[in-house]
């Protein structure tokens, strides 16, 4: 029994690697901090929400916006690693969403504490069909555990202009 419905012109194991692949680009290009390939994986609004980590509201931004956060919030960083692993795709058309881990770690040297922050968690995105492929629509991460010093990402982002 089909629980979605097929795109014409692709297989739902088309669009199920699709996605798998537009995500782990999301892993691959945050680490190699590649801002410029990094815009293109997001459609052109993006439902993005961190709350459980950072606190504050949701938001609703252009992918600029977003990769400049990134940017801003990482690009200083001496080293970055994430992996999403177990995804789960539930397709519907144009449209669909994916559950996954996710486990990102931070390096930074710094004189104020542990040099490595590690986040474990939940992805939820949101994915849309574009004239291009497969776009990330909508992130929430729900943060799970956490260890090391959080605060190498503010020391990182306070330490000048980043990469």
């Amino acid at each position: 029994m089909t629980m979605f419905t097929s795109h014409p012109a692709t297989t739902e194991t088309e669009d199920r690697l699709a996605i798998l692949e537009l995500i782990g680009n999301l892993a691959l290009l945050l680490d190699a901090r590649d801002w410029d390939a990094l815009e293109g994986i997001w459609a052109d609004e993006v439902y993005y929400d961190r709350t459980s980590l950072f606190g504050g509201e949701p938001m609703t931004v252009t992918p600029a916006e977003l990769v400049e956060g990134y940017r801003q919030a990482l690009g200083n960083l001496d080293s970055l690693h994430h992996m999403i692993t177990n995804h789960v795709i539930k397709l519907d058309g144009d449209r669909a969403t994916c559950a996954a881990n996710m486990q990102g770690t931070h390096v930074f040297a710094n004189t104020s504490g542990d040099d490595i922050w590690t986040v474990g968690g939940r992805h939820d995105y949101q994915l849309t069909r574009t004239a291009d492929g497969w776009r990330i629509a909508g992130l929430t991460f729900t943060i799970q555990w956490a260890t090391g010093n959080m605060n190498i990402v503010n020391l990182a982002a306070a330490a000048g202009s980043p990469s």
